[in-house]
């Protein structure tokens, strides 16, 4: 009897040769569908650009941290497995994870782990949150940008820094800057347009 997973592996890496581009530069659908095939690096860069984001929405169902860790865990779990019944038709990637992570969390508290109760939000808290899935996708964007122009958008929108202020800190020509700014925007855009696919 073959083991399943040597073959799923040698599988995921013929498609990964066949399949155009790196993992790294695949819109999150295209991530979701190699790790569908078992592409181990597919699923690693969709760590890294929903990992942090994913453990947010769990935190924030959660009441304690250990639960909420958990609930990442069983998550990405759950799209390791379940990664082939993600349909594009239904919806973006983001809103995917976003829906297997509550799920995620819900489930911990149904079976009654320990420290795992759900967080009842206040509208103020409800509104605060707007719109989950657009923070997930725009935090895993974020994660695609080259450091360079990541950093200068960061300092700009969640230090609310002049772009005279981020060549001052940065010790940067003003130019420099408002070049990193104007195509991290554009390529921002970019990778928002693919998670919406």
């Amino acid at each position: 009897m073959k083991d399943e997973r040597l073959v799923r592996g040698q599988t995921a890496a013929h498609l990964d040769r066949i399949t155009e581009g790196p993992p790294a530069e695949a819109a999150d659908s295209e991530l979701l569908k190699r790790i569908a095939m078992g592409s181990e690096e597919a699923f690693r860069v969709l760590w890294d650009r929903f990992g942090a984001g994913v453990y947010t929405v769990c935190r924030r169902r959660l009441s304690d941290v250990g639960a909420a860790e958990d609930a990442t865990q069983e998550a990405f779990t759950s799209v390791w497995r379940r990664a082939g019944t993600f349909d594009p038709a239904r919806g973006s990637a983001a809103a995917w994870l976003y829906a297997v992570a509550r799920n995620a969390a819900a489930q911990l508290v149904r079976r009654g782990q320990a420290g795992a109760t759900l967080t009842v939000l206040d509208d103020q808290t409800a509104d605060a949150e707007h719109d989950p899935v657009t923070g997930l996708a725009v935090h895993a964007a974020l994660t695609r940008l080259p450091p360079t122009e990541r950093q200068v958008l960061e300092l700009a929108y969640f230090e609310d820094l002049t772009q005279t202020h981020i060549a001052a800190r940065l010790r940067l020509p003003l130019g420099t800057v408002k070049t990193r700014t104007r195509a991290g925007l554009h390529r921002l855009a970019g990778y928002l347009e693919d998670s919406q696919e």
